[in-house]
């Protein structure tokens, strides 16, 4: 089992990530992104087009279980998160999550 927070924290250090909700779209949208983790609580309307992108691009999405506030605790941020998009995992694990959810 992968532990998402740690695995976040270890992608945003070694690999190439980006936070925020618009960039998770346009990365959808352009196929860039390995993967977006999104909080339990990021806005509908926002949550609804990542999700309509990804899935034309087949990005897959995974769900972050607590809130923005933590996202942005976990990837060393002292503001609300809503995404995190992981260009490049680096030494982290994150892509195994695909993995576990199968």
């Amino acid at each position: 089992m992968v532990d998402l927070e740690t695995s976040i924290s270890v992608a945003r250090k070694s690999g190439k990530t980006k936070i925020g909700m618009k960039y998770a779209i346009k990365a959808a949208m352009l196929k860039e992104a390995k993967l977006i983790v999104v909080a339990s609580n990021a806005p509908k309307e926002l949550r609804e087009d990542l999700e309509y992108y990804a899935g034309l691009s087949g990005v897959p999405v995974v769900e972050y279980p607590k809130t923005s506030q933590d996202l942005g605790v976990v990837c060393g941020r002292p503001h609300l998160t809503s995404a995190v998009t992981i260009i490049h995992p680096g030494d982290s694990d994150i892509l195994d999550v695909l993995k576990d959810q199968a």
